[in-house]
């Protein structure tokens, strides 16, 4: 394109010199002053039309808008040389103008214009069309000749008006055809008012191509000259915000595209994957998915289980206040033997509402001061209750029950004892985290005054009242076969006395405090037992206890309790914590005969009345 450009140039400073050649001929022809003749030389130039380049080939610039085009300065070498010629002629004649022009002007007049027929018929051509076909997303040229420079040599400021040259047409074809239409009421004209009119004539010294890539087809009019402005109709969709292109607005400045509000469906539809997905975003999405999953599940395992905490703490405070109320109330005398002088047995106002609710309830257990106060039940084995409340309901807390093997308190039809009370009562219960059933006894271990504030359990049968004091409490394996076995929950009955005390016996040597509570032959046993996790599921916390002989004080021997410096543990504990060891020859102080009977107030008063 530079060659034809530059071939363009040098046929229009060769016509441009033949016009100052015919001007200088014509000037010494005539007898008229220069100053009079300005005028008229330069309305015998006529204007050179802007003929663009068919042929040229179409290349790329950068894309400008046209008020940047036509501020951007464009240096001319030839339209400045013919400038500089021409005000040159003009300052000539003006000093030797003493010539006069005559008639014969109108040679020079001639000469000029059958030059400017002769070129323009050779290098003017009518307003092109200019066809692009673009693969890509529309691609708009536009040929237009850079911004003129207008060079003035004036005495005074000037008033440049100016009009758009020619009309011209732009079409663009591209994904779809684009139309671009310039209307313009007359050519431009630049007049400049100086000393004397003159005219300046500028040459654009190279088109310009205009590169417009748009993703949909725009239609721009333009009215230059009638003064309506310039109105632009710009209709770019959805389709250009994904190529990039900027949306215009009527005053042509780029507008925000408002986002499209997404329904609720559509979002959540958005966390599952699509068939538009890559494969890492697929898997991002199921394993996003998997963990709301896993945190569902997770929470409503957690709050089932807490809710059900909930509903059986509140129907066993129910029972249990319903019981302790029904308690409290007067009753009419009970017989306490029959004609044949055996112990006549009457039910016990708070077991009523209980036995009402389920006959497998055998008594009521309570600690004072604690959350032991529960009822206590008996079925044909030790799994029914573990998971279920009184009421029937499934339940994780379950409730505490007696070892179906036991014997308490069965009374037949007549109010007698059906048979004998087994010697050693064994009671279950959950070690509950919110410290329901027996999972406060954790705290006799854990805490070393807990057994001084707690020592007494109460224990009530459907017909009687029965209190025990706690003497020894301590963990067991409930898989050991070693020699440190001690499977106490299957010691229900004793078959002689020997066999009681090392019963005994071996629960004091494991205690994890020693008491001075006596233990004798023939006191009823209670035992509690619980889960316990020093070994894992395998653990067992134990509490025994002894019943409260009638006329002794519950708290007797309780209160002097101290820490136990040789506790026998099962084996596995030992092994767990090699450094410590159990010492059988340690002092040791034994239940049973021979073993001395704590001294009573009676026999302190006794030994100083006999001092």
């Amino acid at each position: 394109m530079s060659e034809n450009f530059n071939g363009s140039a040098d046929s229009e400073a060769k016509r441009r010199a033949d016009r100052i050649k015919a001007i200088k001929a014509s000037l010494s022809q005539n007898s008229m002053p220069a100053e009079e003749r300005v005028p008229e030389i330069l309305n015998a130039v006529p204007e050179r039309k802007k003929t663009p380049d068919v042929t040229a080939p179409e290349t790329k610039a950068p894309e400008m808008s046209v008020d940047e085009l036509i501020k951007a300065p464009q240096p001319d070498k030839a339209r400045s040389s013919i400038d500089d010629d021409i005000a040159a002629l003009i300052a000539k004649c003006s000093a030797g103008g003493s010539g006069k022009v005559s008639s014969g002007s109108s040679t020079a007049e001639s000469i000029l214009l059958e030059l400017d027929n002769k070129t323009s018929g050779s290098t003017s051509v009518k307003p092109r069309e200019v066809i692009s076909h673009a693969a890509e997303p529309r691609e708009v040229v536009s040929h237009a000749a850079e911004p003129r420079e207008v060079v003035s040599h004036a005495a005074e400021p000037r008033e440049v008006v100016s009009h758009a040259a020619e009309p011209r047409e732009v079409i663009s074809h591209a994904a779809e055809p684009r139309e671009v239409i310039s209307h313009a009421a007359e050519p431009r004209e630049v007049v400049s008012h100086a000393a004397e009119p003159r005219e300046v004539v500028s040459h654009a010294a190279e088109p310009r191509e205009v590169v417009s890539h748009a993703a949909e087809p725009r239609e721009v009019i333009s009215h230059a000259a009638d003064g309506s402005g310039t109105k632009v109709f710009d209709r770019i969709p959805e389709s250009a915000a994904k190529t990039g292109a900027p949306e215009m607005s009527a005053d042509g400045k780029s507008a925000k595209k408002k986002k499209k509000k997404r329904t609720f469906k559509q979002f959540m539809l958005g966390f599952l994957p699509q068939r538009g997905d890559s494969i890492p975003e697929r898997i991002r999405k199921i394993v996003f998915l998997g963990a709301i999953v896993v945190i569902i599940v997770c929470g409503y395992i957690v709050a089932d289980y807490y809710i059900d905490l909930w509903r059986s703490k509140r129907e066993n405070d129910k029972n249990m206040n319903d019981y302790w109320s029904d308690m409290n109330e007067p009753t009419e005398p009970r017989p306490t033997q029959g004609p044949d002088e055996r112990k006549v047995y009457t039910l016990l106002n708070g077991a009523k509402a209980l036995l009402e609710q389920n006959s497998e309830v055998v008594g009521v257990i309570r600690i004072d001061g604690t959350k032991v106060d529960n009822p206590v039940l008996q079925a044909d084995d030790n799994e029914k209750y573990i998971n279920q409340k009184l009421s029937g309901r499934e339940s994780r807390a379950g409730e505490l029950f007696l070892d179906y093997r036991n014997h308490f308190d069965e009374v037949d039809e007549e109010g007698h004892l059906a048979c004998e009370n087994s010697d050693n009562l064994v009671i279950y219960g959950h070690d509950m985290n919110d410290d329901e059933m027996f999972g406060c006894l954790k705290y006799y271990v854990r805490n070393y005054d807990y057994y001084g504030e707690h020592p007494v359990i109460e224990l009530n049968s459907n017909y009687e009242q029965y209190k025990y004091k706690i003497f020894s409490f301590f963990i067991l394996d409930v898989d050991d076969d070693t020699e440190t076995k001690f499977d106490c929950w299957n010691k229900l009955n004793f078959d002689s006395e020997a066999e009681y005390y090392d019963f005994v016996n071996e629960a004091k040597r494991r205690t994890l405090r020693t008491n001075k509570v006596d233990v004798k032959y023939g006191d009823p046993l209670l035992t509690l037992s619980t889960c316990n996790g020093l070994f894992g599921d395998r653990g067992r916390l134990i509490i025994l206890a002894r019943r409260v002989r009638d006329g002794e004080d519950p708290l007797e021997g309780t209160q002097e309790n101290e820490l136990n410096p040789n506790p026998k543990y099962p084996s596995l504990y030992y092994d767990i914590r090699s450094y410590e060891k159990y010492d059988p020859d340690a002092p040791f102080e034994p239940y049973g005969p021979g073993t001395p009977e704590p001294e009573t107030e009676a026999d302190t008063e006794t030994e100083t009345a006999g001092e």
